[in-house]
């Protein structure tokens, strides 16, 4: 197989120890969170957990938050704010900024199939090399195995949390360090990792922009608005289990699980023309809420059955 040993490189780090968030850029983030673990794991607390969080379960990837779960990065102390002394937005932020740091990838062979799949829109080599993004790029798979599928073109990820970004350089090296050095520099002169928020990323001369968004719905308006306003007409887009709400797209393929990967992926093209208006606003996913009560409910007795109480 093709790049065999570049590719054997980069295929490990995927259960990857969580560590506790430290930088001061997540102060509030580790506040609100502290405030929340506390409240679902204090019996008397439940009934304002639920309350609170209830108007807005349409930003939980799931029935609970994976912030204040056993693989959430908060630290082991107690709350210096307590839930009921959290303003309703603050919340809803923290929130939608829960969902920007849960992570997940395809597999390897998910990745051959993706590339394969979205072989047939991507530029003709007379158009120019091409430059794929990947926002929310994690511990850099995708980009690395994107490096070797699509050959001469310019491949960039972009990640938020620094532990996410040092493995992904590391794992860059350990792929460079695994071929031949003529190999690697081509490799490595056309790749780049960036700590840097994807809201704050330059996708102006992306050719496909990649999201690994099944836990990003409470953010695609937003991201959607960015992408239609800066990418060149023609630019693709590619998104995982929730689609990308906004008219300036259209759809050109929809594959549907297990074809590509184990949820859909939708693939778009930005649309010649810029004067579409944005989407309006909506609930892309709002669980009915006597479910999602009992979710939780029956998440607390699990807890606590786990705790021994």
């Amino acid at each position: 197989m093709q790049h065999s040993a570049l590719r054997q490189a980069i295929t490990d780090g995927e259960q990857h120890l969580r560590p506790v968030l430290a930088e001061a850029q997540f102060q509030r983030y580790v506040e609100v969170g502290l405030a929340l673990r506390a409240a679902f794991r204090t019996p008397a607390l439940r009934d304002v957990f639920i309350d609170r969080l209830k108007p807005h379960r349409r930003l939980v990837a799931g029935t609970l938050p994976a912030g204040i779960q056993r693989h959430g990065m908060l630290p082991p102390q107690t709350p210096p704010r307590s839930l009921a002394d959290i303003p309703d937005a603050e919340l809803a932020q923290w929130l939608v900024d829960d969902g920007r740091l849960i992570y997940g990838e395809f597999t390897p062979l998910e990745l051959d199939h993706y590339f394969t799949a979205v072989a047939p829109w991507l530029p003709e080599r007379g158009q120019g090399p091409g430059h794929f993004i990947d926002l929310g790029s994690g511990l850099g798979k995708v980009v690395l195995t994107a490096a070797l599928a699509l050959p001469g073109m310019r491949c960039s990820g972009v990640e938020l949390l620094g532990y996410r970004h040092e493995m992904a350089q590391a794992r860059l090296q350990a792929m460079l360090a695994a071929g031949d050095p003529q190999e690697a520099g081509a490799i490595a002169a056309r790749v780049q990792l960036r700590q840097q928020d994807m809201f704050e990323a330059d996708v102006s001369d992306a050719s496909l922009v990649y999201l690994y968004s099944t836990c990003f719905a409470p953010l695609m308006e937003r991201l959607a608005e960015k992408l239609a306003r800066e990418l060149a007409p023609g630019a693709l887009v590619s998104t995982t289990t929730v689609p990308l709400p906004h008219p300036a797209f259209e759809l050109l393929q929809r594959f549907d699980p297990p074809s590509v990967a184990w949820t859909t992926v939708f693939l778009y093209r930005l649309r010649g023309s810029s004067a579409v208006a944005p989407a309006p606003a909506r609930a892309l996913y709002e669980p009915d809420g006597a479910a999602w009560e009992a979710a939780v409910r029956a998440a607390f007795a699990a807890h606590d059955a786990e705790q021994g109480a």
